[in-house]
């Protein structure tokens, strides 16, 4: 499985929303993700292996730089992969003030 990890500087879903795009450019689509709290998110995808190049311009583009391991070969097969994404700004948690009820 090839993993990512880029650091995200602008507002959360539209970090998110940027990674989705990237991967979709890319020939790839999102399979699935985890939302952990305001601090990080994980998006695992499949995208043809002769695309990863593409993919991580597609992400630096989109203010998301991060590189390929070296060891990637995967040509003419898709492949699967996790991106991580840390958020620079995160306050760990998502408190909210809710009025009280009755």
């Amino acid at each position: 499985m090839l993993r990512l990890e880029a650091v995200a500087r602008d507002a959360f879903h539209a970090s998110v929303n940027a990674a989705s795009e990237a991967i979709t450019h890319a020939g790839g689509w999102v399979s699935g993700h985890s939302l952990l709290s305001d601090a990080m998110a994980v998006l695992q995808f499949e995208v043809p292996g002769d695309r990863l190049q593409e993919l991580v311009a597609e992400l630096g583009a989109r203010g998301l730089k991060t590189e390929l391991p070296g060891d990637v070969s995967a040509r003419g097969k898709d492949l699967t992969g996790r991106l991580t994404l840390y958020f620079s700004g995160a306050s760990g948690h998502l408190r909210r003030d809710v009025p009280p009820f009755q």
